[in-house]
C-alpha cells in the first residue's frame, strides 16, 4: 500500500510516534548533559577557624566557633565550566551551641539574637567559585540564618597544599535577616547592624 493510501488517522500515529521518540531522545540528552557533576566527599577539619565578629557604640565583640561541632564527612558534588565550578549539597552548617562569645551574658544575647531555640542553626551553602588569577576566587553562597536565606558574594584565598584551605571574610547586615540587636543599660551600649563573618576553612577530600 503507497503512502498516499495510508489512512489519516494512521499518519497521525506514526507523526506522534515519532515526536514521542524525538521528545524521549532529548530529555536524555538534557539529563546527561545536566548531570555531569562529580561526588566527592570532603571533611571540614577541626584546625579551621570560624568566628562572627560586631562591634558596640563602646567596644568589639566576638564570637569563636568551636570547630569540634562540625559534621563528618559529606558528599558533595562538582562540576567545573571554564573558570567556574558549581556546586552540589556544598552546605556547612553551623551549631549556634558552637559559638562562644567570651562570657555567659554575650553568649545569652547571641542566643537570643538569632533565635536559637527555634532556629539553632546557621547554614553556608557554596554554588559556585569563580577563580580569577593567582589563587583568589570568588565565592557565591547562600547564608541561613533565623530561617530567613539571603545570597552573597565575595573574594576567597585558596590554597591547595598540603592540604586545601578557603581563606575569607563576608560583612552582612544582621537586618538582612529580620534580627534585632539586643540593647543593655538602657540603651546606653547599642549593637551595631554589620557584623563579620572570619573563616579559614581547612578541608580533606
Amino acid at each position: 500500500m503507497g503512502e498516499h493510501n495510508v489512512p489519516p488517522f494512521l499518519k497521525r500515529g506514526r507523526m506522534n510516534r515519532f515526536l514521542l521518540y524525538c521528545s524521549t531522545f532529548m530529555c536524555c540528552l538534557n539529563g546527561f548533559a545536566q548531570d555531569d557533576f562529580i561526588a566527592m566527599k570532603i571533611k571540614i577539619l577541626p584546625s579551621s577557624q570560624l568566628s562572627i565578629t560586631g562591634d558596640t557604640n563602646i567596644s568589639q565583640f566576638e564570637c569563636v566557633f568551636n570547630t569540634l561541632y562540625l559534621e563528618d564527612f559529606r558528599e558533595v558534588a562538582y562540576r567545573r565550566n571554564g573558570d567556574a565550578i558549581n556546586f552540589k549539597n556544598a552546605i556547612l552548617f553551623l551549631k549556634n551551641e558552637g559559638f562562644d562569645c567570651g562570657n555567659k551574658v554575650i553568649n545569652k544575647d547571641f542566643h537570643a539574637l538569632l533565635n536559637t531555640k527555634k532556629y539553632p542553626k546557621i547554614t553556608l551553602e557554596l554554588t559556585e567559585i569563580k577563580i580569577n588569577k593567582g589563587k583568589r576566587g570568588e565565592a557565591y553562597v547562600k547564608i541561613a540564618i533565623a530561617g530567613k536565606e539571603k545570597k552573597y558574594r565575595f573574594p576567597v584565598d585558596i590554597i591547595s597544599a598540603p592540604l586545601d584551605r578557603f581563606i575569607g571574610k563576608l560583612k552582612l547586615d544582621i537586618r538582612d535577616f529580620n534580627l534585632e540587636a539586643p540593647k543593655k543599660m538602657f540603651g546606653l551600649i547599642v549593637i551595631k547592624d554589620e557584623i563579620e563573618i572570619d573563616f579559614e576553612l581547612v578541608a580533606r577530600l
